[in-house]
Formats: structure tokens, C-alpha cells, sequence
């Protein structure tokens, strides 16, 4: 995945000359909202534990935002930063026994779970077309930061996790004639020695004259993890609507 990362990077370099930039220095910045619904399993220790049918995780929102810098030299990347996080604690009654982290809960205890992944993406892309259509390659980091504890009255079970992932970066955009509207979509994933990572956009947008805007979409995440840091393996599907408001000037 690595090798596969450098050459596409190098490739993105080669043909930089051919790509579009701003003919002045353009910043884009925006904060929004996502409203998170989880699915799938983790383990640590013991079998997978699912995080609805044993967790009861429900419904929950966190907020984002990103800031992306623009210029006009078309033989470097565009750099673009973004903060999201998992953000979750869901109390529940087990109706089976689990093992999390060497502890064992049986079922009938009341738990309460807690669910923190920190995540910071910094992209780096070419900008391949800009007008009614838009469209941005590159590739990206995402710096996770982790935490998945299980609590009972009597125990407690945390497990922490850092790394890095690398990943293809892809942004397109599409302008309505006159309207001030726009509908685009970004993806940034990859898989390598078992861990992958999907998170992808589908989004809603509008800019008014004054550059200030608002966008609204739908955001699909899927992270799997094996054998990450004290993670024996997790299989995680968090979707929902996000809404933000953005500026560019």
C-alpha cells in the first residue's frame, strides 16, 4: 500500500504542470455537524462484541471542520486539514455475557460504554479541473487517536489506540448553471495489512455572492482494524446527515 501511495503521488507530481490553480491564494474553511449512526463489532481480548445488539449504541452527533489552503503555483500540492471524532456513551443492560480487555461481564450487569476516536486528516492534491466541474487527486494522512472503555459498577475495561493511515484522496464538485448551487462528492480510503478505511461524502451545497454557504449531505464511514495497537480487531459502520457552514475567500 505504501509503494502504491508513492507512486501515485509521484505520478500526481509528474503531471502537476498540467493541473489547475487559483490565479490568487484561495483559503476555504467551514464547521458543521454530523449526526452519527453506528454499526458493526469490536474485540479485545474475546469474541466480537456487536455494538447494537450487545452495546445497545444508538444515535448520536459530533461536530468537524476542515480548512483547505489554495494557491496559485499548479507544480505544488493544495493542502487541506480536517478534525472529526467518533464521540459516544451508551449505557445499557447486557443480555449475554462479554469479554473485553481480559474482563468479564455477565449478562444482566449494567454497563456503560464509551466510544472516543480523535481523527485528524491532512490531504495533499492537485486541482485537475476547475469551472462547472472541479475535481481534486491527491493523497492523505489520517491520524487516529482512540479509546473503547466498558465499564460495569465494579470494573473497568478501556483500551487505547494511535496510528497513522495513509490514503487516496478524491474530491469532485459540480456547479448549477446561475443558481448559486452545487452538488459534489469527496472520498479518502485505502486497505493495507487488514485495516482499511472508507469515508466518503455525498453533498449539497450553496454559495452566496458574498462567499459564505451553506452545505448539507450524507457522510458513510466504514474503519477496520486488525490487530491495531491494543485493538484486536474492529469492524466499525458509522453513517448519517451532516450538515456545515462554509466561507471561502
Amino acid at each position: 500500500m505504501n509503494r502504491l501511495l508513492t507512486i501515485v503521488f509521484a505520478t500526481l507530481t509528474l503531471n502537476g504542470v498540467s493541473a489547475h490553480a487559483d490565479t490568487v491564494l484561495g483559503i476555504y474553511a467551514g464547521v458543521g455537524t454530523w449526526q452519527q449512526n453506528y454499526g458493526g463489532e469490536f474485540a479485545s481480548g474475546g469474541a466480537a462484541i456487536d455494538v447494537e445488539d450487545d452495546l445497545g449504541f444508538d444515535d448520536d452527533t459530533t461536530n468537524f471542520f476542515y480548512v483547505a489552503l489554495e494557491h496559485p503555483i499548479p507544480q505544488l500540492p493544495n493542502v487541506r486539514v480536517q478534525y472529526s471524532e467518533l464521540d459516544l456513551n451508551q449505557t445499557a443492560t447486557l443480555t449475554g455475557d462479554i469479554d473485553f480487555n481480559g474482563i468479564s461481564f455477565p449478562a444482566g450487569t449494567d454497563i456503560g460504554t464509551i466510544v472516543d476516536v480523535r481523527q485528524i486528516d491532512t490531504a495533499l492534491y492537485y486541482e485537475f479541473l476547475d469551472n462547472v466541474v472541479s475535481l481534486d487527486l491527491g493523497i492523505a494522512v489520517r491520524y487516529l487517536d482512540g479509546k473503547i472503555a466498558i465499564s460495569s459498577a465494579v470494573d473497568s475495561s478501556p483500551v487505547e489506540f494511535q496510528g497513522v493511515l495513509p490514503l487516496l484522496y478524491g474530491k469532485a464538485r459540480v456547479d448549477l448553471p446561475l443558481s448559486g448551487f452545487w452538488v459534489g462528492a469527496e472520498i479518502s480510503g485505502a486497505e493495507f495489512d487488514g485495516n482499511s478505511l472508507i469515508d466518503g461524502h455525498l453533498v449539497l451545497g450553496w454559495e452566496s455572492p458574498y462567499r459564505i454557504g451553506i452545505e448539507a449531505g450524507w457522510r458513510s464511514y466504514r474503519l477496520k482494524l486488525d490487530d491495531f495497537d491494543d485493538v484486536d480487531s474492529a469492524d466499525l459502520d458509522v453513517s448519517g446527515p451532516f450538515a456545515a457552514i462554509n466561507v471561502h475567500f
